[in-house]
């Protein structure tokens, strides 16, 4: 799954066998804790783990120079 597709703000398991590998979606939590305890449980007994804990936030830097990131509404007229 490309990463522009995954959820915003929200904790997640994602599984990356390869560093420039997709990331696939695995599971999605409520807090940093679950996320990471679902993260550790998975990566046990992996010889090189291939899960990891991310938040994805809303891309800051197209609002920069008046273009306005993806997830934003127009301003109202």
């Amino acid at each position: 799954m490309p990463t522009r597709n995954l959820p915003l703000n929200t904790w997640i398991v994602v599984e990356q066998r390869s560093p420039g590998g997709r990331a696939r979606l695995v599971s999605k939590h409520m807090t940093q804790k679950e996320a990471e305890a679902e993260r550790d449980r998975r990566n046990s007994g992996l010889a090189e783990p291939a899960f990891a804990a991310w938040i994805v936030l809303e891309p800051v830097a197209q609002r920069m120079g008046g273009r306005q990131a993806p997830t934003t509404a127009p301003p109202l007229p």
